[in-house]
């Protein structure tokens, strides 16, 4: 059997054969020589493995087993989910190891997902020159199709090549039994047709007989089930013991049993066949049962005491978790009904890998669990709102989930360590968050942080990075109420606690995000020096974790009016449009493009985001939609379209700050500059004002002191913009002043001999306003003339259709010319869907 699998060609085997036939030991031994860190062995636990569950388990065992760094493992595990190219990703990382072995045990547990699982392993093998894939399954598979098989693709050995034959069922007797019976044995193949687990039993049945069978008590031993040899003595209540979790070792054994005896037991139990050691880590193996019995062992143990199948599974997943299988652990808890312990686990992988919240790598063990559950472990109830809120079919059922959280009080069970009592606030934080009540967010957000500090000092350690994780959400509810200050402070604070540069990498960027967004560039620049590029996973600065990263740099770009660049800053993001971060990535995207002169075209595409049902997220009021919608309204007012821009200025909201430099520009571009100066004291004193806001408006507002020929006051107004954002600080809503306007705010800095003002006015701003509003001076009638016209061939139909002479049209059209800057009909046209003219009024 080994010589079928040694050559290099075929690099596909597959053992297809019943359970019993002794396909894990064979492969067990054939790659037991080979050296630590060349074997990658994935067993799959459950039924039902998700393609994506299935890489990950791959790329955990291979940072186990030392043929990744643990570290490039633990990264590509959270880059599964968000691959579009799976093989390729794993290959990237295997391809470069030299010759290796990949084992996956337990093939048929794939079920639905084996066709898309057995495509990427032969793809896996094209990319990976030096891999060998072996294959255990219990049915048949697609990868050992006839036609792969027939043409050498595929190794196949099936139950006929596992069999013994007569004179290995021989030796067997001779080796392992009583030389009285050895004689049987060619009865004993004719009866098991060579069968390794019914030959096995028979070899017992004969031993204990001391003669040739006359009834064939082997048979009973089969079909009765493993477990009945096992008797009722100790090697029983040893595997009783520990079959609930799919492997261990003997420290774990000796948990389960109370007794330090297990490895003579162990050894008994291997050279019977009931289990075998198979290879967990470099040096170290784990002892697994064969799937029968183990099978046949978990219904017995879920006949014992509860108390005594709670212990079990604490056990378990402590030992599960402690090894790095979160999944397993986090399976088995929920199985055992251990859900104080499986939401310490939830809160470990959160912590472990932010990411963890935007996959569906959990959702198959969060859906299982009851409602009245959800309402003591508050962060599974917002995991199970998020598994939800991924699913379209479940989407609507997704608020009931968050709800649970949102209406947290305080912790349920006595014993909540002070982790989980915070991961309870979080995730309270988080629900209401999600559930667009973000002023109650922010408060809940003050209370989270009242409790987090009164954790004392000496017990603060113990949450680390869980709590550096936790921070980082607190932080950004503060930020979406306009608590900037607040944010930044607790987003601070997470940095100090983060023991793990990844871990310093998630929050470093939650404070480039918050002070780029600010208009503090000075401080994001600084606060971009914490993040270590190297820190980052394979593809992990382009997720969820990095997004205000990336949003922080897009900003920075805009204020350097580095347009393309910014929004370059989000190709291959996916969370772009479907995360929480949403208004700030559209509010950056809205500027560059403003800038590259499409404002129109932008401003057409956020309105039908918003309309859109559901709305993104994050859309409900707070910081970032009041941004998006103030911006929205200055792409408007760029595009000359007055009336799209009006209900947006007057939009009823908690942040009306964040509008306040949308209103004195229309003011502006209206030809009223005293009305505009006017308003200043009245919009700056608004709520939900950021330092970016502030000196958007009060830039605005200096040019409307120039043209009302108040230049103290115009000067007055840029030296506090200065004061609030710094030289080198945010500048992009220059490009909300016309050329005409930006040019006296410069005149004016040269006639001061202000270097620093000077400076901050003189990028290369794009012009980007008009100083008219062109679609304000349409009359009615030309309106009507330019929607008859979009919708007939000729200006002679045109005509026809309004009922006027085609000459009444022709002399609108050259007065519409003019209003518009365009010479030709099909301008018009154009122009007409830009400013949005053709929309029913």
């Amino acid at each position: 059997m080994h010589a079928r699998l040694d050559p290099d060609v075929p690099r596909i085997a597959v053992l297809s054969a019943p359970s019993g036939s002794g396909k894990t030991s064979l492969v067990r031994c054939w790659v037991a020589p080979r050296p630590p860190g060349t074997v990658i062995w994935a067993t799959l636990e459950t039924d039902h493995v998700r393609r994506a569950s299935f890489w990950q388990t791959v790329l955990t065992n291979a940072g186990r087993l030392g043929v990744l760094p643990a570290t490039e493992a633990a990264g590509l595990v959270g880059d599964v989910d968000r691959a579009s190219d799976v093989p390729e990703l794993v290959a990237g990382a295997l391809r470069r190891r030299g010759p290796l072995v990949l084992v996956v045990d337990a093939h048929e547990r794939l079920r639905d997902d084996s066709a898309a699982v057995d495509a990427d392993l032969v793809r896996l093998v094209q990319l990976c020159p030096d891999l060998k894939v072996v294959v255990t399954t219990r049915t048949s598979t697609g990868l050992a199709s006839p036609g792969r098989t027939l043409r050498g693709e595929v190794e196949l050995l099936t139950a006929a090549d596992l069999a013994f034959t007569e004179d290995e069922t021989r030796e067997l007797l001779t080796t392992f039994a009583d030389p009285a019976v050895a004689a049987s044995a060619a009865d004993l193949h004719a009866a098991t047709d060579g069968f390794p687990l019914a030959v096995r039993a028979g070899i017992l049945s004969l031993s204990r007989a001391g003669s040739a069978p006359g009834t064939p008590d082997w048979r009973s031993l089969v079909a009765e089930d493993l477990r009945v040899q096992l008797g009722s003595g100790a090697t029983y209540d040893l595997v009783l013991a520990t079959c609930l979790p799919p492997y261990f070792d003997t420290d774990l054994a000796i948990e389960l049993t109370g007794t330090t005896d297990v490895k003579e037991t162990l050894a008994e139990l291997e050279w019977n066949g009931f289990g075998r050691w198979i290879p967990f880590a470099p040096g170290r193996q784990v002892f697994q049962y064969v799937e029968s019995l183990r099978t046949a062992m978990l219904a017995d143990a879920a006949g014992r005491p509860a108390p005594q199948q709670a212990r079990a599974a604490k056990l378990a997943a402590a030992w599960l978790h402690r090894n790095g299988n979160f999944e397993t652990a986090f399976e088995v808890a929920v199985a055992a009904r251990q859900y104080d312990f499986a939401g310490r686990v939830y809160a470990s992988l959160l912590a472990s890998d932010p990411d963890t919240i935007t996959t569906g790598r959990f959702d198959q063990q969060l859906v299982s669990i009851p409602r009245s559950a959800l309402t003591q472990f508050p962060a599974l109830a917002l995991g199970r709102g998020l598994a939800c809120h991924r699913n379209p079919a479940l989407l609507g059922a997704a608020a009931d989930f968050f709800r649970i959280p949102a209406a947290w009080t305080g912790p349920r069970l006595p014993d909540m360590g002070p982790g989980e009592v915070m991961m309870g606030h979080t995730a309270k934080v988080a629900s209401l968050r999600v559930l667009g009540r973000f002023d109650e967010s922010a408060r809940a957000a003050h209370q989270a942080l009242a409790y987090f500090d009164t954790i004392p000092d000496g017990e603060q350690h113990h949450v680390a990075d869980l709590g550096a994780t936790l921070l980082r959400h607190l932080s950004y509810s503060l930020f979406q109420d306009a608590q900037v200050d607040a944010a930044r402070s607790a987003a601070l604070r997470a940095i100090s606690m983060s023991t793990r540069p990844e871990s310093l990498n998630h929050t470093a960027v939650y404070v480039v995000g918050f002070n780029a967004l600010d208009g503090r560039s000075a401080d994001a620049r600084a606060a971009r020096g914490h993040v270590d590029p190297e820190a980052w996973r394979p593809g992990q600065d382009r997720t969820y974790g990095n997004a205000l990263g990336r949003i922080g740099q897009a900003a920075l770009l805009l204020d350097d009016f580095d347009l393309t660049a910014s929004i370059d800053e989000y190709d291959g993001c996916r969370f772009a449009t479907t995360s929480e971060f949403w208004p700030f990535v559209t509010w950056t995207l809205m500027h560059a493009r403003l800038g590259l002169g499409q404002a129109a075209t932008e401003a057409h595409r956020v309105e039908a985001a918003l309309a859109r049902t559901p709305a993104p997220p994050g859309t409900a009021d707070s910081l970032g939609s009041a941004a998006v919608r103030s911006a929205l309204a200055v792409l408007w007012l760029a595009a000359g379209n007055r009336t799209k821009a009006g209900p947006l200025l007057r939009l009823r909201t908690r942040y009306t700050g964040q509008v306040a430099p949308a209103v004195v520009l229309a003011r502006l571009l209206a030809g009223e500059p005293a009305e505009a100066l006017a308003a200043l004291p009245r919009l700056e004193t608004r709520p939900g004002h950021t330092n970016r806001s502030l000196a958007a408006l009060l830039t605005v507002g200096a040019a409307a002191a120039v043209r009302t020929g108040l230049p103290e006051t115009s000067a007055a107004l840029l030296d506090r913009v200065l004061a609030l954002v710094g030289p080198g600080g945010a500048r992009a809503h220059l490009m909300y002043l016309p050329a005409s306007d930006l040019a006296g705010l410069r005149a004016l800095a040269g006639e001061r001999g202000d270097a620093g003002l000077r400076d901050y006015l003189a990028g290369p701003v794009p012009d980007c306003i008009t100083a008219e509003t062109l679609a304000a001076s349409l009359t009615p009638q030309e309106r009507v003339v330019i929607a008859a016209l979009a919708h007939h061939p000729t200006r002679a139909a045109a005509a026809a259709a309004l009922h006027v002479t085609e000459n009444t049209v022709k002399t609108h059209l050259q007065r519409i010319y003019r209003k518009l800057g365009v010479n030709s009909r099909d301008a018009v046209i154009e122009k007409a869907i830009e400013l949005d003219l053709l929309a029913p009024r």
